[in-house]
């Protein structure tokens, strides 16, 4: 009797079995389990900077082939046809894709098959071919967040339980002292949040009219070794509040800076935070600012600022990262350069020991938020599963009004989702397929009004 044959047979009517039993769990709405066999050879996780690099290349192209058409149409007064020719160009183009994607798909199927096919024949005699083969012999990374972050995903695709951890942040109230910022009215901005005295960032050296003050915070969270400020956007109104922003710099020793703010809000000033053309510099008060380096064609914007008071001679080197389209109440509406910051920071050997700052308008809703994704983040790498909704609260008790809107706050669960499948890799996998459908669904809620000012702020 053929052994080898009917084995084989029954292994291909439990593994039909088994497929069919998953889809059909999915079709019923029942969650992922996962069990991950460290015998097994894992994927190797994606190289996260490259496929980020791919994806600017391939928009940048775009343009540049979209600006190029355009050039050739000018001057034609029939606009319908072009229009109809363009429609004809993207159906095409997507016909193309759909092909594309069969033959991907045909050719996974074989490789199934073939994988399938061999391991019918297996021996003894083979195991020490392999002990022998240095492929055998190095094992792919697996990345450490993997079972963490499918249980992540499991207890929080339902965007009506992201909206009731946003109402119970939105209700808390806190009665800590904001007496520094009631004496300092005008060196805070029109509608900012009071700031708290317990953890507030204090000068050491008695700024203008002898006062200490500036409108940022320290904020600690656990197990996580970095220095992070979170501050607001000095008024540019007057010279010396931006010399107190580049004096807490320097005092910090801050080698990293985030800035979420408009473009509008840095561009026609009287005073500019620092010059953004390579080699330009600016004396304010008495700290001079110098630009050292300038990359921006990419999103964000790069630059690294030399920070030095005068009298002084070692000089802190900031690395300044802006960026520039995130609006006020809103999410992000790309989550690729939040992820692209993010995971240079976490990566990055040169910024592993970086002390943060976070700057954005009012130096709460858009800072906090990319400081929650980013320790989110962090906890996934290091295996732990976050909990978004304690990492804001814990972030709300030192810095105010941290989460302004459940837009805002659902875009940080779109940032870790989105981190969540680059990871993952294959964009054909059935999990990721759903994780990026519920990103899709996070990207469509409409921005909320802003938070009720009568009711107190936590």
């Amino acid at each position: 009797m053929d052994f080898s044959r009917s084995n084989g047979t029954e292994r291909i009517q439990n593994a039909v079995e088994s497929v069919f039993l998953f889809n059909y769990r999915r079709l019923l709405g029942v969650n992922y389990t996962f069990m991950i066999d460290m015998d097994e050879e894992q994927a190797a996780p994606p190289d996260l900077m490259a496929e980020i690099r791919n994806e600017e290349i391939r928009e940048a192209n775009q343009l540049a082939e979209r600006k190029e058409e355009m050039k050739k149409e000018e001057g034609k007064r029939d606009e319908s046809k072009y229009e109809r020719k363009e429609e004809k160009k993207e159906e095409e183009k997507e016909e193309v894709k759909k092909e594309e994607v069969k033959k991907e798909e045909k050719k996974e199927e074989k490789k199934d098959d073939s994988k399938y096919e061999l391991s019918k024949y297996e021996n003894k005699g083979s195991e020490e071919e392999k002990k022998s083969s240095p492929k055998a012999q190095k094992r792919p990374k697996v990345w450490l967040g993997m079972p963490a972050s499918l249980n992540f995903f499991n207890n929080n695709r339902d965007i009506r339980k992201i909206r009731s951890e946003f109402d119970f942040l939105d209700s808390l109230i806190c009665n800590k002292t904001t007496e520094a910022f009631d004496a300092n009215v005008s060196r805070n901005r029109s509608g900012s949040p009071k700031i708290y005295d317990d953890n507030r960032v204090q000068l050491n050296r008695p700024g203008h009219e002898d006062v200490n003050y500036i409108n940022a915070s320290f904020i600690t969270l656990k197990d996580f070794n970095h220095k992070v400020i979170v501050a607001q956007l000095p008024q540019f109104e007057n010279d010396s509040f931006v010399e107190d922003f580049w004096q807490m710099i320097y005092q910090e020793q801050i080698t990293l800076c985030y800035l979420m703010v408009p473009d509008k809000a840095l561009k026609n000033t009287p005073t500019a935070l620092f010059k953004d053309e390579f080699g330009l510099y600016q004396y304010i008060g008495k700290m001079f600012i110098n630009n050292r380096r300038t990359e921006n064609s990419g999103d964000p914007k790069e630059y690294t600022i030399e920070v030095l008071p005068e009298g002084n001679s070692d000089a802190v080197m900031c690395q300044v990262h802006h960026h520039a389209a995130w609006q006020h109440l809103q999410q992000p509406p790309k989550t690729r350069p939040m992820i692209k910051m993010i995971h240079q920071f976490l990566t990055e050997k040169q910024v592993q020991n970086a002390n943060v700052c976070v700057v954005s308008v009012f130096g709460c809703g858009r800072a906090c938020s990319f400081l929650g994704a980013l320790y989110a983040i962090n906890q996934l790498n290091n295996g732990i599963e976050p909990n978004i909704c304690e990492i804001m609260k814990d972030i709300k008790q030192q810095r105010p009004r941290a989460t302004e809107s459940f837009v805002q706050y659902a875009g940080i669960y779109a940032v870790v989702f989105d981190y969540i499948s680059r990871k993952r890799g294959s964009k054909k996998d059935p999990i990721n397929k759903d994780i990026n459908r519920f990103i899709d669904e996070l990207n469509d809620l409409t921005p909320a009004s802003s938070p009720n000012e009568s009711k107190p702020v936590f």
